[in-house]
């Protein structure tokens, strides 16, 4: 088999000034890729923002100033770039390097290109996913700020791997070498290095600006020494680039802006070439404009890939569930003094009940409202989180087909953080398919839907029931669940306000709260209910606009209080779901058939 050795260079970027001329910045570009390619390098990695300053450390409130540090158009062709990619096909040296996006549409993005110098074409764009830092500049005049969440969107175009032709020889059984981009931050995380390693990447390109000394931007003190804080931040560079070509099996190349900024802004330098292995093939000795070379051999990464990170032969999905169906942190339950105490079904004074409220529709508005409507109206030792099912659950659940779609959906991703709580209501007003799946497949937590919960409770508080429903479609529903349920004797009536379920957040509050009210109202003068049930959990933000309408004598539950409530009852009475009967789960048997994949 033919050699696969490759010869690639990082084109390190010292101090670049914010008053710097782009034809100064760009003159070194050139400079640069000339050197690399003296030394024969085929390809040549540039920094993230090249071409200028890193300029979100600045609060710029000139809109002409700001769009001076953005590249328009066609990077390839515009005239402020175009001398870099031209001098890229004279000497035959594919690039990579980093920009600030511009687009037709103005969007703006940190980006990234691979530019193809025997073709003369772009063979893939990568746009930044992991922006750091704020939206604001900190308080302090004197702190370095990181305003990249103001400047840019996260990118949309995904960690995508492509094949590169023409730098080794291809061959059927490898064929071209597979590379992937990243920018700076994303390198941190090892969601963005996974994805890529997923498709076979064997060159991973990172360009960075990462500060030296910004104790505000670390969350230090800014006490510490900057010696040691530039040391540190160069520990973390070199540390995340070779953990993850390790864990990965592939080589790396990372391009820094170093140097001192404008005299005060502090970037490290650290550009390097990592091997599969972890090691570290060469890195640059100054913070200043310099060329890292090395030769790299890409069937060295068949070894990690085939063996100790052959992911299809020793990757376990089925637990890795949170990763994508959460962001932040959720912590199990904290024991009390005795760990879980219950003294005659109640929970100890000090132990918390954990109630997860899933809203199994995948609009994160829904869950939020509800969340935010209970947590005001809680007793001190209970909480509840809030879980929005992950796509392609629908975004509102209006009948059969997307009651069973949307419980598919949830289910698998919900089940592990179901089981760190003591109780889950299920916030769809209907018998949603859900709720009996999370009563078979949890250990013994007490679940409940709020239709159900709001129905226990209508029958407590008065004689007849009327039900405001959101659409027509929803009001027969409805009244084959209350049927199912055995409430039909206590149902004075179900009307509908003609409305879509999203429409409850996306019409005018004060439209939707006047059709509500008039519904509430002839329930009660025309059906004789004296309790309103408040038949979805969009509808829970404005039931004070319908207790306004009908007046104390008359009680408007809203479902996803009166499940909150009835679920902490149970948890304190020591309640659990039964496991004798129709409830047990079937778990046991799929495995024996082969079918473990919950």
């Amino acid at each position: 088999m033919a050699s696969r050795t490759l010869k690639v260079a990082a084109a390190q970027m010292g101090t670049t000034n914010y008053t710097d001329a782009r034809s100064k910045t760009l003159n070194r570009m050139l400079a640069l890729l000339d050197d690399a390619a003296a030394k024969g390098a085929q390809l040549v990695l540039f920094p993230e923002t090249a071409f200028t300053t890193f300029f979100p450390r600045h609060l710029i409130n000139d809109p002409v100033e700001l769009d001076s540090f953005f590249e328009h158009g066609d990077i390839v062709t515009q005239p402020q770039t175009k001398p870099l990619f031209d001098k890229a096909t004279e000497c035959g040296t594919d690039i990579a390097v980093g920009f600030a996006e511009k687009t037709d549409d103005g969007e703006t993005f940190n980006s990234c290109v691979y530019f193809h110098a025997k073709s003369g074409s772009i063979l893939s764009k990568y746009r930044k996913i992991h922006l750091p830092g704020d939206f604001e500049p900190f308080a302090d005049p004197d702190a370095t700020n990181q305003l990249e969440k103001r400047y840019f969107k996260p990118g949309d175009l995904g960690f995508n791997a492509f094949r590169v032709p023409d730098l080794v020889p291809s061959s059927p059984e490898r064929g071209d070498p597979i590379f992937g981009m990243m920018i700076c931050n994303d390198r941190r995380w090892a969601e963005s290095w996974r994805v890529l390693g997923l498709q076979g990447v064997e060159v991973v390109l990172c360009g960075y600006n990462t500060a030296g000394f910004a104790p505000h931007l670390w969350g230090s003190s800014a006490d510490m020494d900057p010696d040691e804080a530039r040391s540190k931040a160069l520990f973390h560079h070199k540390l995340v680039m070779q953990a993850h070509s390790y864990t990965n099996a592939c080589f790396s190349i990372s391009a820094a802006r170093c140097g001192l900024d404008d005299g005060k802004y502090d970037l490290i330098g650290g550009s390097c070439i990592t091997g599969p292995e972890g090691e570290l093939i060469a890195e640059a000795s100054t913070t200043e404009d310099e060329v890292v070379y090395a030769e790299i051999n890409l069937d060295a990464c068949r070894p990690g890939k085939e063996r100790t990170f052959d992911f299809a032969r020793h990757r376990r999905v089925e637990h890795y569930s949170c990763i994508t169906e959460q962001t932040g942190v959720i912590e199990p339950p904290k024991l009390g003094p005795q760990g879980r105490t219950l003294v005659n079904g109640v929970h100890g004074k000090d132990k918390k009940i954990r109630v997860l409220l899933v809203n199994p529709n995948s609009t994160r508005a829904m869950t939020d409202a509800c969340v935010a409507m209970v947590e005001s109206q809680l007793p001190s030792d209970v909480i509840v989180t809030g879980f929005t099912a992950p796509r392609p659950s629908p975004s509102a659940i209006e009948g059969s087909f997307d009651n069973v779609m949307s419980a598919a959906a949830a289910a698998r991703a919900v089940l592990p953080l179901a089981a760190t709580h003591d109780a889950v209501l299920v916030a769809c007003y209907s018998d949603h398919a859900l709720i009996r799946m999370l009563r078979e497949e949890l250990p013994r937590q007490p679940v409940i839907g709020i239709m159900e919960a709001s129905l226990f409770a209508a029958r407590t508080l008065g004689g007849r029931f009327g039900l405001i429903a959101v659409s027509e479609r929803s009001r027969v529903l409805h009244e084959d669940s209350i049927h199912h349920y055995g409430f039909s004797t206590s149902c004075a009536g179900v009307l509908s306000c003609g409305l879509g379920v999203l429409d409850l957040h996306e019409k005018s509050q004060d439209e939707v709260m006047g059709i509500m009210a008039d519904v509430g109202k002839r329930l009660v003068e025309e059906k004789g209910a004296d309790v309103l049930l408040l038949g979805c959990a969009g509808m829970t933000p404005l039931k004070p606009a319908v207790e306004a309408a009908v007046g104390d004598d008359v009680q408007v539950v809203d479902g996803v209080l009166a499940g909150v409530h009835h679920l902490v009852g149970l948890v304190r009475m020591g309640g659990a779901t039964a496991k004798r009967g129709v409830y047990k789960s079937s778990a046991a048997g799929r495995k024996a058939r082969g079918q473990d994949w919950i």
